[in-house]
């Protein structure tokens, strides 16, 4: 059987993200925000509250590219009430 590999892969995939945030009004919006900003859509958001103070969030995303994924963890990163920022584990 032969195979072939594409060159250029385009299109958009679907990457999680484990964003954890302390637990304060309006960190949600401030994520979601900077996700878009970066020209992301969000295709789902799961909350896990830790101890009160701390809030794990799952953000499932669409990007074009690894490169793509990197630029917008690295934005989020930037986020001061973000503490850490993963990928999730599917």
């Amino acid at each position: 059987m032969d195979v072939e590999w594409e060159r250029e892969v385009s299109g958009e995939f679907t990457a999680e993200l484990r964003v954890e945030v302390a637990n304060q009004r309006g960190v949600l919006a401030t994520v979601a925000a900077a996700i878009a900003d970066m020209g992301s859509n969000i295709e789902n958001v799961a909350i896990e509250e830790r101890d009160g103070l701390n809030t794990s969030i799952i953000f499932t995303i669409t990007v074009s590219d690894r490169q793509h994924l990197a630029r917008v963890m690295r934005r989020i990163r930037h986020i001061p009430l973000v503490l850490r920022i993963s990928r999730a584990k599917s």
